[in-house]
């Protein structure tokens, strides 16, 4: 009787812990990379130096690389075609988080080009530049700032029209835009230079007067990457990362102050990306700075760090990182390999990340140009399609509820049990 009792028992209590670990599995799978395919936007020794994911349709990437000018891809990076006749190099691409069918793409040579139907076509948009090597774009709303090789321009008609910010004898790998009760705070990453030079540096509104950064950030450190979240994250203000030479360093109190972020390896950060659905969620890429190339992942506002390369070739250089802002579980990296030239792109879905529909309040601004000289990077493949990850941590959080009922169930009939007993046996 008490056998039996006990299979009674232990059966759903079996199925509830099967279903639990089935769905750790499932969790577990779901957070490798898996290659994009074959057919990649390079070729050997022609990096692609930035993606950019259509906020509005996630099977639309464009893909700026070394050599094969401005790619599109219709299917999620399944196959890509050219998309600006006679632009052989670009460093960035990027879609305006106001206007979501809008695209620019900074190009090496020939300046910078618009797109307003999400990369089919495209239009020169460099009047005002004096400087065609575009190699960093930010958006702020009603705001265009893009960073050049000698220096940085805004726009404020949609880049009909460019108007010079200063800064004309400095490579500006990053820019930024913040939101200011005024205006903008404007930051401009430097990436190169002699050794203490200013790296790092900020204009309050759009007069050209620029200051060095300071408040413990390194003087030393190139900046080739910055991002602003679209939402304060633990402050009255959007929170600030920086990627540099000596690793990622954060501000929330409008860049007056920063922090070293800890618990990442020692190397350079060249990729930032806040989700735009939820600022306490960041992702990091690297090329491989003394061998630590890969993604890295905080969920905490970058209190903690885990490794986010599972399915990434050992010690990659990864040269492109991008979010779908509208659904930020969907992740393409690109990758380069240095010894053989070859370069690689990747997707994954992480059901970890919050996913909304929602569209940034204030315009995220991100720099996605690998640092010093661009290392490759390609289009992500056709993603299998997935709201989210909720649906696993769902039902995660059903089978922990069942066995927590049955745990209280199995105490409780054994109490019942042993009453019953004490009464049969009581002599």
């Amino acid at each position: 009787m008490r056998f039996s009792r006990r299979i009674t028992l232990l059966t759903p209590i079996t199925l509830a812990a099967g279903l639990l670990a089935t769905v750790v599995a499932v969790s577990a799978a779901d957070t490798r990379w898996t290659s994009t395919g074959a057919q990649q936007p390079g070729s050997p020794d022609r990096p692609v130096w930035s993606i950019a994911v259509s906020p509005t349709h996630p099977a639309v990437l464009l893909a700026a690389t070394q050599g094969r000018g401005v790619l599109r891809s219709t299917d999620s990076g399944t196959t890509w075609t050219s998309a600006i006749a006679g632009v052989d190099g670009a460093w960035v691409v990027g879609f305006d988080p106001q206007q979501p069918a809008t695209a620019y793409a900074g190009t090496q040579t020939l300046g910078l080009y618009k797109s307003l139907d999400e990369g089919k076509t495209w239009r020169a948009q460099s009047q005002g530049l004096n400087n065609l090597d575009v190699r960093s774009i930010a958006f702020g709303t009603g705001l265009v700032l893009a960073g050049t090789a000698l220096g940085v321009y805004y726009s404020s008609d949609g880049a009909g029209s460019w108007h010079a910010l200063g800064l004309d004898t400095q490579s500006i790998a990053a820019v930024a835009v913040l939101p200011s009760a005024n205006g903008f705070t404007l930051f401009a990453g430097v990436d190169n230079g002699p050794v203490g030079a200013a790296f790092l540096l900020k204009s309050e509104g759009l007069g050209g007067s620029w200051a060095v950064v300071k408040g413990n950030f390194p003087a030393d450190a190139v900046v080739p990457s910055l991002a602003v979240a679209s939402a304060p994250s633990g402050g009255t203000d959007p929170p600030l990362l920086a990627g540099t030479s000596e690793g990622l360093f954060r501000s929330d109190d409008r860049g007056v102050t920063w922090n070293p972020l800890a618990g990442l390896p020692s190397t350079d950060f060249n990729l930032v990306l806040f989700n735009p659905a939820n600022p306490d969620q960041i992702y990091v890429g690297s090329d491989g700075d003394q061998g630590n190339g890969g993604v890295f992942r905080s969920l905490d506002r970058g209190a903690s760090w885990g490794t986010f390369g599972a399915g990434l070739p050992a010690k990659p250089r990864v040269t492109a990182l991008a979010l779908q802002p509208l659904n930020p579980a969907q992740v393409v990296a690109a990758t380069w390999n240095p010894t053989d030239g070859s370069a690689g792109a990747y997707r994954i879905e992480d059901p970890a990340a919050s996913v909304a529909g929602v569209t940034p309040t204030a315009a995220p601004s991100a720099s996605g140009r690998a640092s010093a000289t661009p290392r490759a990077s390609t289009p992500s493949p056709a993603p299998v399609r997935r709201s989210s990850g909720s649906p696993a941590y769902a039902t995660y959080a059903v089978a922990l509820a069942l066995l927590v009922a049955l745990g209280g169930a199995i105490l409780a009939r054994r109490w019942r049990m042993r009453r019953e007993d004490s009464r049969i046996y009581r002599p």
